[in-house]
């Protein structure tokens, strides 16, 4: 190969990788993506108490539908959704709006929910239900929002770097669902009793409730 060749066989090299996420920033973002998805949220707490009420295996619909819903407003937020946002303030205004008044509704029946085998009018979260809510999620929005914001540099390096962040917020949210609904089984496995039960589903109810705060206050 040529001294010429070799240089341009070096640019494309180099031009080929400049889009990828560098490990300081990939690493600075791993960090933010884990404990944003492992701190108490609404998708979080919801898990726990469907845990604690269905076990594992009846809750992996609301697993799935959390993972699915929220991976796929990822690459919809790195691809414009974070802009339209940004155009268009009264739209998540108005998503902020939806979002808390469904998690009302879902603190309610949380609330009220009794064991499985005592109370057959009620079940976890299908699939559906639980994709659809990532889209009035505050906490997620925000996530996703602040994350293709902050740490994408620009049009150019646009599709790896989603890629970057689809791929670290897929992991740890698949990683965080599974984790709280299995602590949820776990703290299930001492509330014999209706009343333990109860009580831990309103307290369950009273921290979806406090999730809210930052959306209210913000």
């Amino acid at each position: 190969m040529s001294w010429l060749g070799h240089i341009q066989w070096r640019d494309k090299l180099q031009r080929g990788y400049s889009g990828l996420m560098d490990l300081p920033t990939l690493l600075s973002f791993s960090l933010f993506a884990f404990v944003a998805a492992f701190t108490p949220g609404p998708n979080n707490v919801m898990l726990a108490a469907s845990g604690a009420n269905f076990g594992f295996r009846a809750s992996l619909p609301h697993i799935l539908g959390v993972f699915s819903g929220f991976t796929i407003l990822v690459v919809a937020a790195g691809f414009g959704l974070a802009s339209l946002f940004t155009a268009l303030p009264a739209l998540y205004d108005i998503l902020k709006i939806i979002s808390i008044l469904f998690l009302l509704y879902l603190a309610w029946k949380i609330a009220r929910a009794g064991r499985a085998e005592t109370r057959h009018d009620n079940q976890p979260l299908r699939f559906w239900q639980a994709a659809m809510f990532q889209l009035v999620n505050p906490k997620g929005i925000t996530v996703i929002i602040s994350s293709v914001t902050a740490y994408t540099s620009s049009a150019a390096n646009l599709a790896s770097e989603v890629l970057a962040i689809f791929i670290v917020l897929a992991l740890v949210t698949i990683g965080s669902t599974c984790t709280w609904t299995l602590f949820g089984i776990l703290i299930g496995q001492f509330l014999k009793t209706e009343t333990r039960l109860r009580l831990f589903n309103i307290l369950m109810a009273s921290l979806l409730l406090v999730s809210l705060l930052p959306v209210l206050l913000g």
